[in-house]
C-alpha cells in the first residue's frame, strides 16, 4: 500500500489511478476524517507496532498472526474513505500473511525453502497477471496464447518468495507504510485545519493571490511552530521538503481525440506529499476549502463567495443541503422583528432552555427538540398552506414534546421528608 503514489496535475484537476478530481477535492476528504475515526486509527496503529515488535522478540508465528489481524483492522478503518481505496494496492499481502501464519501449528515455525518448483509457479502467476492487465495482447495472431490459470501459491511463495526472514522483512516494510499513513493524516490535518481556521476563513478578499499570500504568512508567522504539526510538540511531522520524482508521459488528451500532449506525472512515497500538492495547487487556481458552519464538514469552494455552508446533503436531514437549511435558519434571527413564525420559534427555544435549566428535560432532549422545531419552521417557511396559528400550536410544549418522544419530569415539591 502506498509504495509509490503516482498522479498528474492538470489545469484545475488532479488525476490519480486514471480517476480525475477537482484540485482540493482529495484534501477536503482527508480533512473530514472524523475525530472518532482518527482516534481509532491512532489507537490501532499503536497496537500494530506493539504486536510487530512482539513477533520480532519471540519469532513465534502466532504473534505475527495477531499483528496481522490488527493491521487488517487498521486497513478496514482506512477503507471507509474513498481516498485510501483509490491508493490502496498490494493488500493481498494481508490475506497471504493470514494464510501463512495460520499454518504455524502444522509447520511449527519450520522455515521455507524456495525451490525450482516454487520459481515455476511464480513465473506462471506473473504471466497470468500480465494477461489480466492487458488481455488484448494475448490470444490473437502473432500473439502469445492466453496463459492457463496458475496453481495456488505454495507456502514458500506467500507474502514474498523466500524464507521466513525474507518474508518478514517485506511484511514489516509493508506494515510500516500503514503507520506512516496515520502519521501523515495527523500532520496534514492538524496543519491545514489550523491554516483554514486561523487565516483562510478570515480573508476579506477571495482570490488565488490572497490565498497563496495567506499561506506565505502562515508559514512565516512567529507562531508557526504552534500551528504546524511538528515532532517536538508530538503532533506529527509536517515536512518542509518532499521527495518527488517527475516523469514526462506523452498521451492523448482524451481517448480517441487524436490530440496529444506531454503530461507531467509525479511519483511520491508519502501520502502528505500528494495532499500538499493537491491543496497548494488548488489555492493557486483560486479554489479554497472552508468549514461548513452548519454541519462542521470541510468543503471545496471553487468561486470567490463568502459562503458559510456547503452544498452537501445535511447529515440530519438529507432531503436538504446544509446551504438550504443554514440560510433558512439564519433568517430566524434576521427576521425576528417582523416575522411571526421566527418569533414563535424563538419563544419555543426559550421554553426549551428554561426546562433544561430546571432539570425538567435533559441536554440530549434539548438537541432533539431544537432540531424538530427548526425542521417545522423550515417546512412552514418553504411550503404553502401552513398558517401561523397552526405553526404556533405545533411548537407549544404540550404538542412538540410528545412529537419528539420527550417527557417532562416533575420536580418534587415541598420540604423533603425527615429520615
Amino acid at each position: 500500500m502506498f509504495w509509490e503514489i503516482s498522479f498528474c496535475v492538470g489545469n484545475k484537476t488532479i488525476e490519480v489511478n486514471e480517476q480525475e478530481f477537482s484540485l482540493g477535492e482529495l484534501s477536503a476528504e482527508c480533512l473530514n476524517i472524523t475525530v472518532d475515526d482518527y482516534a481509532d486509527l491512532h489507537k490501532v496503529s499503536e497496537e500494530v507496532v506493539k504486536k510487530l515488535n512482539a513477533y520480532e522478540a519471540s519469532l513465534d508465528l502466532d504473534d505475527w498472526f495477531q499483528a496481522n489481524e490488527t493491521l487488517i483492522q487498521l486497513d478496514g478503518i482506512l477503507r471507509r474513505y474513498h481516498l485510501f481505496c483509490l491508493l490502496r494496492d498490494g493488500t493481498g499481502i494481508l490475506s497471504e500473511a493470514r494464510e501463512f501464519t495460520q499454518q504455524y501449528s502444522l509447520f511449527d515455525n519450520v522455515d521455507c525453502v524456495f525451490t525450482e518448483h516454487d520459481l515455476r509457479i511464480m513465473a506462471q502467476i506473473g504471466e497470468y497477471e500480465d494477461y489480466l492487465d492487458n488481455p488484448k495482447a494475448y490470444g490473437g495472431e502473432d500473439q502469445p496464447p492466453i496463459p492457463p490459470t496458475p496453481p495456488e501459491r505454495t507456502r514458500a511463495c506467500l507474502i514474498y518468495p523466500g524464507d521466513i526472514a525474507a518474508k518478514w522483512k517485506a511484511y514489516r516494510d509493508f506494515a510500516d507504510r500503514y503507520i506512516m499513513i496515520v502519521s501523515d493524516i495527523a500532520s496534514f490535518n492538524i496543519t491545514i485545519q489550523n491554516f483554514i481556521r486561523v487565516v483562510l476563513s478570515k480573508l476579506e478578499k477571495m482570490n488565488a493571490n490572497q490565498y497563496v499570500a495567506a499561506l506565505y504568512d502562515f508559514f512565516n508567522d512567529a507562531c508557526a511552530d504552534k500551528l504546524i504539526a511538528n515532532p517536538v510538540r508530538g503532533s506529527g511531522h509536517y515536512f518542509g521538503v518532499d521527495t518527488v520524482e517527475l516523469r514526462h508521459i506523452p498521451r492523448e488528451t482524451s481517448p480517441g481525440s487524436g490530440e496529444f500532449r506531454i503530461y507531467e506525472y509525479y511519483e511520491v512515497k508519502l501520502l502528505q506529499a500528494l495532499l500538499k500538492m493537491d491543496f497548494y495547487k488548488a489555492l493557486e487556481v483560486g479554489y479554497t476549502i472552508r468549514k461548513c458552519a452548519y454541519c462542521g464538514r470541510y468543503f471545496l469552494l471553487k468561486d470567490a463567495r463568502h459562503t458559510k455552508y456547503c452544498d452537501l446533503p445535511s447529515p440530519g436531514n438529507p432531503k436538504y443541503t446544509c446551504a438550504q437549511l443554514g440560510y433558512h435558519f439564519k433568517r430566524v434571527k434576521e427576521m425576528a422583528d417582523d416575522n411571526p413564525r421566527s418569533q414563535s420559534l424563538r419563544r419555543c427555544f426559550q421554553r426549551i432552555d428554561r426546562d433544561v435549566s430546571r432539570n425538567v428535560i435533559t441536554a440530549e432532549d434539548k438537541v432533539v427538540l431544537y432540531k424538530k422545531a427548526k425542521d417545522l419552521f423550515h417546512t412552514a417557511e418553504t411550503e404553502a398552506g401552513t398558517s401561523y396559528e397552526a405553526f404556533e400550536q405545533t411548537l407549544q410544549s404540550k404538542n412538540l414534546y410528545p412529537l419528539c418522544g420527550v417527557v417532562r419530569r416533575s420536580k418534587p415539591r415541598g420540604r423533603p421528608k425527615r429520615g
